[in-house]
């Protein structure tokens, strides 16, 4: 107990004298280590269990604060609360046998205000950005030089300047087209003679007339306003109008005729026993009396009982066809037809007709019926066929007969029984049958039965056997007596193939007379009745022809019967116009006439039309006057023209119109169309296709002469003019793929190839023009140096590059969109280039550039550089003119057109060739701005003023002039787009060293006016000069980081990589990256330079400040402790913290940070006493404190700069300090376990194992080794290996365990077992481990280390997976290498050499040194 009093009473005089010293808390603050005791019968708060710490406390109310320590409640009715007091190291024992004092009691309020201050924390701005590179207002030092490179730089807004002038100026305006370029192409008008005049007006009058057909809707009232309108249009006075309106109604009345397409029938009704029927039909014009029964608006029911005319035969089917035929009027020594007869037994004569008010002759009789015969060959179903299969023999069988009834007197029809049932007016033919011919006669008789058949009043289509829906689609011709009364009568019959139809044709013709007509339709009655062989009836339709418009029908009728108790089905399909055959002398044949005439009325009635519009004639729609089409149907339909015709003579008008009077193309599309549509219908004649040959050859003359003027017929950017040029082209397209034009003009060339050489031409043509233009006075310049000539030549692709943009907007979609697909720019380019480069080639050959002054720019530069900036600049300003840049540039927006050019003809283009002609005006373009760039910055440092900002980083002028500089070259080089890749790279590693060499000669201008500071300059003066330097050396070195992007130097040095057939090496990209790299690293390291003397003046404070952080007392948290090193810095940077730019202040936080770094790493390697733990301990949390105060949060310096080679370094050194020697030991083995996995070398030999875990321990079993390195003097060891499970305290129960020695061998053989008690949860512990290691076992000295293995307890079985071992043989062996360590600086194993007073540190040491390799 003395001991322990007289250490009681030391320890008490210790803590009065470290009280009454009273430091100051910054530097060592007291009273932070737990306390716990006490004294004078007070109680006092416990901290929670376990060890004390020294930066426990407890808060107000009883809650811990970790930070602060613990807190001692005061004793009941003392007047404070006790105080902390200190603890030594490692002698927290002594809490319960010391008592603070008094004094120390009234202080602890005010310490723990001081103690809870935050630490300082840097203040850094967000100061990524940079000043304008380039500033306007600031053109102070370019006036110096006239604006040199502002010459070139403005040199692309001139050129856009001059593109909007040019168009401005130019044809792209917005207007009409001009009265000269419409008399250019003009051709003359159509004028026909008086007398040809006077003979059209005839004709349109006797059209007007002897009009034809029902007029409909309102046709009907421009009937009166007809007459009127042709008077109008051909421009006849009245007295004329008399004259030839009377002879006009002199001529002729025309005769009508009705024209009858049979399309088809449907629906009819199964006569033959098959279920099908042979139908055919009969058909012919009937008279028709206002006071008769037939019903005009509907169809007539055929006589004759339609049950007799069924057939018994086996099958349900009939054999029908048609039979058809005109009866003619009663005449001398012909039959007459059945209106005459009606008329004769009415005892008046029929209704007023123009047969009857005119005689017609035996003659014209014979005549019409020739006409009637032509009629028949020129149909599709009278045609003579050629011989047909028995199935088709049925389609030429043809008889026709009229029913015996039509031929009765009304009062003998109403007398008759029959009326009852509403018969009605029918055809009707039986065939008896007859004895049976041979099948070779009948083929024989059918076959010539078309051109046999001499009847003229009914006709007949051809039968279609076996069907109920026959398609005929067969054209006959009748004509009419009086369209008011006539009507249309058609049979359809089943056709009975028993009965010759030719034998009962022939005795229709045998017929004279009525009486006897009556005579043979009465023999075919009876037959009827006595049941012979017969034809089937199969429904009539009447059509009454006052019902036929001039339009013609086209419809369905349906079918009826011959009573009302007639069942009757389906309809038929019948197409019907009329026409008429003039009997004015003028012979049938000559067709031709007519068309001619219908297509100089169409012209006389356009012209007319278009006379209202005046100037104005492409406003007109195509639309022609309701009177005028009324006239010009009646004439087409009375000269029976056709569709075709009709449409050809339309189009032949329009385009004869369109080259004296232009008309809208879009119209001229329309009617081309209608041709191209009905040109398969039918054929021309001779005459006509030759018209119509005319008519395209002029128009197409005509078109061509427009595409190759269209820049002036169709201008820009009227979009009217661009949708008539798209109507014209479509008419070219549609011409050139139209059959009637190769069938009409068979030699004429590819109308494609005809309108690509009209572009060719065009092109050439406003080339020529605009050549006179802008080339004026090019001949006189190149004597004077040739500015004007390429100014002239500038001009002068802006003017064609704006024809190429006004070809691509407006006329290239027109060209291209057409079945034509010509390449509008793309020709227009390819001419424009080609003459343009021979021009241009053609100057800058005569054209001779200045001798190179390269040598001599580079020479003054170097004589500018080592220039002091006191003296005076010599006066050297080299020539660089501006004209051959306005022709590149010209010549380059020119060339942007190229893509429209397919890639293939790329290379045949000339405008390549012209390039490298301005290589050395780019040369010494670059070599000159060099040496201006230099004089510029030499200005600017001599003029420097500080820039008025209104904030705290500053700058002077001379940083944005210097950055202007190279603003100015970056954009001209933008604005050439040099096209080489391999000049274009020669000329940027040339600006790169002349902009790189610039920069840094502004750096070294600025240290040279920093070195001339005064030496009285105050601190906080020379300060902000510094930071406003540093910061111009920081703009000037961002505008070089930018010439990369803005120079593309990647597009320029990939193409060229690509292209080096090399393909190994430094490669294009990689020499101009270091070129940059260098220039860059070359400012960083000046402007470090210029930084460098603040950090060497903080260096020697910042020692002090760490030598005290390391060495504070062990008490002090490491908060404290690094605090005032904190505020040093804190104050010292907050004037460069302000007024630097980030990468700046970055810079000289990373001196600083290398400086504390250095600093701590000396206290750390200071040979001093043994350090504790504790040192480590503080000295690391103060390197985490100082790290999160450089990198500000987020604000200072990054953490891949904080966390630097020498940053990691330290930690580390200072966590292995800080960590206990068990855990370095077994850091140290999973380091060597690491070390084990990557090995491969067996330098040292090999060893055999196999290893497992079942039942709770762990079997190792180890083989053999092989190749051990021999111990022994006589080349051999003496092996044995000692197996250990580490770490030690997860095996606890487990010691070592070895083999048998072998003696003498290099490869022993051990085969032995071991078996080791562990926990499945050991082996699969993070960290568990075999430890092999092989000795050479010594009888009198120590054994010797012979290589050591490691293997993880984590991957053998039992242990990676959870099921037993049953085979321990049967597992493959592990073949493991020795190991020495190689290195003797390891540096755990320097971390407890440093621990001496630690014996498993020192054995452990000492144990490894044993096992590092000999160096060789």
């Amino acid at each position: 107990m003395s001991f322990l009093n007289s250490l009681q009473q030391v320890v008490a005089g210790v803590t009065s004298s470290v009280t009454s010293l009273s430091l100051s808390p910054k530097r060592f603050p007291f009273g932070r280590e737990n306390s716990s005791g006490s004294g004078g019968g007070g109680d006092v708060s416990t901290p929670p269990p376990g060890p004390p710490h020294h930066h426990y406390q407890t808060r107000p109310g009883g809650s811990p604060n970790p930070r602060l320590g613990p807190k001692l409640v005061p004793t009941p009715g003392a007047a404070g609360g006790a105080a902390p007091r200190p603890q030594g190291r490692g002698k927290s024992f002594m809490n319960n046998m010391m008592q603070p004092p008094p004094m120390q009691q009234q202080q602890q309020p005010v310490r723990k205000e001081r103690e809870r201050r935050p630490l300082p924390v840097l203040q850094c701005g967000d100061r990524y950005t940079y000043w304008p590179e380039y500033d306007p207002s600031q053109n102070w030092v370019s006036e110096q030089d006239n604006g040199w490179l502002e010459q070139f730089t403005t040199l692309g807004w001139r050129h856009s300047e001059a593109l909007r002038t040019l168009k401005a100026s130019g044809r792209q305006g917005s207007r009409d087209i001009a009265p000269e370029t419409l008399a250019s192409i003009r051709r003359n008008e159509f004028r026909p003679s008086k007398a040809e005049m006077e003979a059209l007006y005839v004709e349109v009058l006797y059209t007007v007339f002897h009009k034809v057909g029902a007029q409909q809707g309102d046709k009907r009232e421009h009937t009166e306003d007809l007459p009127r309108y042709a008077q109008a249009a051909f421009h006849i006075d009245p007295q004329d109008h008399a004259r030839l309106q009377a002879v006009a109604q002199e001529e002729k009345p025309p005769i009508l005729v009705l024209n009858l397409v049979v399309v088809e029938a449907e629906n009819l009704e199964a006569k033959d026993p098959n279920g099908f029927s042979d139908p055919y039909c009969m058909m012919g014009i009937i008279p028709e009396h206002p006071g008769s029964s037939l019903q005009s608006s509907g169809s007539v029911n055929s006589a004759g009982s339609r049950g007799s005319s069924r057939q018994n035969s086996v099958d349900s089917f009939s054999d029908p066809y048609c039979m058809l035929g005109i009866q003619p009027a009663m005449q001398q020594g012909l039959p007459g037809s059945p209106r005459d007869v009606y008329g004769i037994a009415q005892g008046s004569p029929p209704p007023d007709s123009p047969r009857v008010r005119q005689q017609v002759s035996l003659s014209s009789r014979s005549s019409c019926e020739t006409e009637g015969e032509n009629d028949l060959e020129r149909s599709g179903s009278c045609e003579s066929p050629k011989p047909f299969s028995k199935e088709s023999l049925r389609k030429h069988h043809s008889m026709a007969r009229l029913n015996l009834d039509c031929l009765k007197t009304p009062d003998a029809r109403l007398d008759s029984p029959r009326e009852k049932l509403k018969k009605r007016p029918s055809f009707r033919l039986s065939f008896k049958r007859k004895p049976a011919e041979p099948k070779k006669e009948r083929v024989e008789h059918r076959d010539s039965l078309s051109n046999a058949i001499p009847a003229k009043i009914i006709r007949a289509t051809s039968v279609k056997p076996h069907t109920l829906n026959p398609r005929w689609s067969e054209k006959f011709r009748l004509d009419i007596d009086d369209i008011n009364y006539d009507i249309l009568h058609l049979d359809i019959w089943d056709h009975d193939d028993e009965s010759s139809v030719f034998d009962v044709v022939s005795k229709l013709n045998e017929v004279k007379g009525v009486k006897g007509l009556g005579r043979f339709f009465k023999q075919i009655a009876q037959s009827a009745r006595a049941g012979g062989g017969q034809d089937d009836f199969l429904g009539c339709v009447n059509v009454p022809l006052q019902d036929i418009p001039s339009t013609g029908l086209d419809k369905w009728y349906p079918l009826e019967g011959r009573s009302l108790r007639s069942n009757i089905q389906g309809q038929i399909h019948l197409k019907m116009w009329l026409s008429t055959r003039e009997d004015r002398g003028t012979s049938e044949e000559e067709a031709w006439v007519e068309v001619r005439q219908h297509d100089q009325i169409i012209t006389i009635f356009l012209l007319h039309e278009l006379a209202k519009y005046k100037d104005d004639t492409m406003s007109w729609d195509g639309e022609l006057s309701a009177a005028a089409e009324a006239i010009l149907h009646q004439h087409a339909i009375q000269g029976d023209l056709t569709p075709l015709q009709q449409a050809i003579c339309r189009w032949t008008a329009a385009a004869r119109t369109h080259t004296h009077k232009p008309l809208d193309h879009r119209v001229l599309h329309r009617l081309l169309m209608a041709v191209h549509d009905l040109w398969d219908t039918e054929t021309l004649s001779k005459e006509e296709e030759e018209m119509l040959a005319d008519s395209y050859t002029n128009f197409l003359e005509h078109s061509l002469t427009e595409v190759r003027r269209h820049r002036d017929v169709f201008p820009t950017p009227s979009k009217t003019h661009a949708i008539r040029l798209d109507a014209l082209l479509r008419c070219l397209a549609l011409l050139a793929e139209s059959r009637s034009y190769w069938k009409v003009c068979p030699f004429h060339k590819e109308v494609r190839g005809e309108v690509v050489a009209a572009v060719k031409k065009g092109a050439i043509e406003w080339y020529a023009q605009a050549t006179l233009r802008y080339d004026r006075h090019r001949e006189a310049s190149i004597s004077t140096g040739g500015d004007v000539a390429l100014e002239s030549l500038a001009n002068l692709a802006l003017h064609l590059t704006l024809d190429l943009q006004a070809g691509h907007d407006y006329y290239d979609h027109a060209f291209a969109s057409t079945a034509l697909k010509i390449p509008y720019v793309a020709l227009n380019y390819k001419i424009f280039e080609k003459v343009l480069s021979e021009d241009t080639l053609k100057v800058l050959t005569i054209i001779q550039m200045d001798e190179d002054i390269e040598s001599e720019v580079w020479q003054m530069c170097s004589v500018l550089r080592d220039l002091e900036l006191n003296k005076e600049a010599p006066h050297y300003f080299p020539h660089c003119s501006t004209a051959p840049f306005v022709l590149y540039l010209a010549l380059a927006e020119f060339s942007r057109y190229q893509e429209h050019v397919p890639a293939g003809e790329r290379r045949a283009l000339l405008l390549g060739t012209v390039w490298p002609h301005f290589m050395p005006f780019v040369s010494r373009w670059v070599d000159v701005t060099c040496y201006r760039v230099l004089c510029r910055i030499r200005i600017a440092i001599l003029t420097d003023r500080v820039a008025n900002t209104g904030e705290p980083v500053q700058y002077t002028t001379s940083a944005v002039d210097t950055t202007s500089c190279f603003y100015h070259v970056k954009t001209f080089w933008r604005h050439l787009a040099w096209p080489d890749p391999c000049s274009s790279y020669t000329m940027l590693v040339k600006m790169i060293e002349s902009m790189s060499g610039a920069a840094d000669y502004y750096v070294y201008l600025l240290q040279q006016r920093l070195h001339t500071l005064a030496t009285d300059t105050q601190e906080d003066e020379r300060a902000q000069q510094l930071c406003i330097t540093v910061n111009n050396m920081e703009h000037v070195r961002h505008s070089l980081t930018l010439l990369r992007e803005e120079l593309q130097i990647d597009q320029v040095t990939q193409i060229l990589d690509r292209q080096d057939p090399r393909g190994s090496g430094t490669t294009y990209t990689d020499h101009v990256t270091s070129l940059l790299l260098a220039g860059l690293a070359n400012l960083d390291s000046k402007i470090a330079g210029s930084m460098s003397p603040v950090a060497d003046k903080m260096r020697q404070e910042l020692q002090k400040d760490v030598f005290h952080l390391a060495w504070s007392p062990d008490s002090l948290p490491a908060e404290e402790a690094v605090r005032p090193l904190l505020e040093r810095l804190y104050a010292s940077l907050a004037t460069y913290s302000a007024a630097l730019l980030k990468n700046n202040l970055d810079r000289l936080l990373h001196l600083l940070w290398l400086a504390v770094l250095n600093a701590l790493t000396e206290q750390i390697g200071k040979d001093t006493d043994e350090k504790q733990e504790a040192f480590f301990v503080r000295l690391y949390d103060a390197l985490r404190l100082l790290r999160e105060f450089f990198h500000a949060h987020g604000r200072g310096l990054d953490n891949s700069t904080l966390m630097g080679e020498e940053y990691s370094f330290l930690e580390r050194q200072l966590r292995l300090h800080k960590t206990p020697t068990d855990s370095l030991i077994e850091a140290y083995h999973l380091e060597r376990l690491l070390e084990q996995e990557r090995t491969e070398a067996t330098e040292y030999g090999s060893l055999f194992v196999r290893v497992y875990f079942n039942h709770d321990s762990l079997c190792v079993e180890v083989l053999q080794a092989r190749n051990v390195i021999p111990l022994d003097p006589n080349g051999f060891s003496d092996p044995f290996v000692v197996i250990e499970l580490l770490p030690k305290r997860l095996f606890p129960g487990s010691g070592p365990q070895q083999t048998n020695v072998h003696k003498k061998t290099l490869h022993p053989l051990f085969d032995e077992c071991f078996e080791f008690p562990a926990s499945l949860e050991s082996c699969q512990a993070e960290g568990a481990m075999i430890l092999f290691t092989l000795m050479d076992h010594d009888v009198i000295t120590c054994n010797d280390f012979g290589g050591e293995a490691f293997l993880s307890l984590n991957t053998i079985p039992g242990v990676a997976s959870s099921a037993s071992v049953d085979n321990f043989h049967g597992l493959k062996p592990i073949e493991l290498n020795l190991m020495f360590q190689k290195d003797p600086e390891n540096i755990i194993l320097k971390v407890l050499e440093t621990r001496t007073n630690d014996k498993m540190a020192m054995d452990f040491v000492k144990k490894q040194k044993e096992r590092i390799a000999k160096p060789t």
